[in-house]
């Protein structure tokens, strides 16, 4: 896929961008020598010149992303800060997270370092261009790392603005790097034995090859894959909250997000209610331009994305779902969905079984508590789960049962810096964020004096 930045409202080509050479790996083990010596607390400091320039600038980052990928104005300017909350909690907490740890042994002193290991490559998707970038970043680099993104071929500004972020900030070339970057060429990086470790966040279908390359090489690597996470209803859940949560859950960067929502397994006894008030709120959602401050969905990322959702949907239907569609799309020649409950879904259908990456709400009524834990658990996917419910002790109980990597209790999963996120199953492995983020990419280093 080429590099370039297509308008999701109207499908316009506005720019292209030729394929880099092969990275010169000597520049960025140069600057990892350099980098790798400065105190956590020095590096703190380089840092907090990027969030600086993202907070000065960070209206223009927000339109960028809205221009490449269609997200709704209001959600881009809040990923931004989003990101700039990482750095905050990174720069304040890093110095204690990677003190040298002394543990009782049999030796006169042991303890336990925590090093950087070197070049980590990164691969990023487009939906949170900013924020997935940075959440992989901030953590790898002022652990001691240096890094080189290849981000996504449809949102090419993001990657510049983000290298540019780290140039202004003074960062010696090869601390942070991005390249257009064939696909041949990331997979010599990946086998290049100057490359420690790998970082990807996109599909399990490409995240299974990417990790199979790094297995050949014995390289670390980070797997943050899909999701077709659980919304469970309970009988005694507060169906108006309950039922924001659901849409919010769906509908954040117009449903193409990896920890959203997409099952909703309702116990029948609130079934027909649920569903009710669902149909009704996901009615009144308003499709259209994202830069718009009143849009709540907006086009879908590209082209052939919103094809794939299109057909999702007619093949669930013909499956036997019934279909309850929101506001119409604005036009025809832009990547948009128009919002839909699908109800009467069940195991066996394309709404089930696979990741939808769009506005779309599978209803699935379960008898009670036990089959929602069972239909829940009844998918490839791992990466979260919620339960709603007023008994939160009840609920508690159902975490050790809930075969995922995140459950939240009365709320949407989200990702939080101070809170490890990532998957099981074929939502990946290894996990992104907070201290244990964190160490993913260090060498835990026993010393034994005797």
């Amino acid at each position: 896929m080429k590099y370039a930045t297509v308008n999701p409202c109207n499908n316009e080509l506005l720019k292209e961008f030729p394929f880099s050479s092969y990275p010169d790996l000597n520049v960025s083990a140069n600057a990892f020598n350099n980098w790798r010596k400065l105190t956590v607390e020095q590096r703190g400091e380089q840092l907090k010149k990027v969030a600086a320039l993202l907070e000065k600038n960070k209206q223009t980052y927000a339109r960028l992303i809205t221009l490449e990928m269609g997200k709704p104005l209001r959600e881009a300017e809040y990923e931004v800060n989003k990101t700039i909350s990482a750095f905050d909690y990174y720069i304040q907490r890093a110095p204690e997270f990677l003190k040298p740890e002394v543990i009782a042994s049999n030796a006169s002193k042991s303890y336990v370092r925590f090093e950087p290991m070197g070049i980590v490559f990164s691969i990023m998707p487009w939906n949170f261009p900013f924020w997935q970038v940075f959440r992989f970043a901030i953590p790898t680099l002022i652990a001691g790392n240096v890094t080189i993104l290849k981000h996504a071929p449809n949102v090419p500004q993001c990657a510049i603005a983000i290298e540019n972020l780290f140039k202004e900030a003074g960062f010696e070339e090869g601390v942070f790097r991005q390249f257009f970057l064939t696909n041949e060429d990331a997979g010599k990086l990946i086998a290049d034995p100057r490359i420690v470790g790998i970082s990807f966040t996109g599909s399990d279908a490409t995240g299974s090859l990417l990790a199979a390359q790094a297995g050949r090489s014995i390289k670390k690597c980070v797997m943050e894959l899909g999701g077709n996470d659980a919304f469970i209803v309970l009988h005694d859940a507060d169906l108006d909250f309950t039922v924001q949560g659901a849409v919010k859950s769906r509908s954040i960067n117009s449903g193409q997000s990896c920890n959203g929502a997409k099952r909703f397994i309702v116990v029948e006894s609130v079934a027909e209610v649920f569903t009710q008030k669902l149909v009704k709120a996901v009615s009144e959602l308003n499709v259209g331009n994202p830069e718009e401050e009143i849009t709540q969905i907006g086009p879908l990322a590209r082209k052939d994305l919103q094809q794939k959702v299109l057909q999702q949907i007619d093949d669930t239907v013909k499956q036997g779902a019934v279909p309850h569609y929101g506001k119409t799309i604005p036009n025809e020649t832009g990547n948009y969905v128009s919002p839909v409950v699908l109800t009467n879904v069940k195991p066996g259908m394309r709404a089930f079984e696979e990741e939808i990456f769009g506005p779309v709400w599978s209803v699935i009524t379960v008898k009670n508590e036990s089959e929602a834990i069972e239909t829940a658990n009844h998918s490839v996917y791992g990466l979260g789960a919620s339960v709603w419910t007023s008994d939160k002790t009840k609920a508690e109980s159902m975490v050790s049962e809930l075969q995922a990597g995140n459950v939240f209790i009365n709320d949407i999963v989200k990702s939080d810096p101070r809170l490890p996120f990532g998957g099981v199953k074929r939502s990946g492995f290894g996990r992104e964020l907070s201290e244990y983020g964190l160490k993913e990419f260090v060498n835990i280093k026993t010393v034994y004096i005797n």
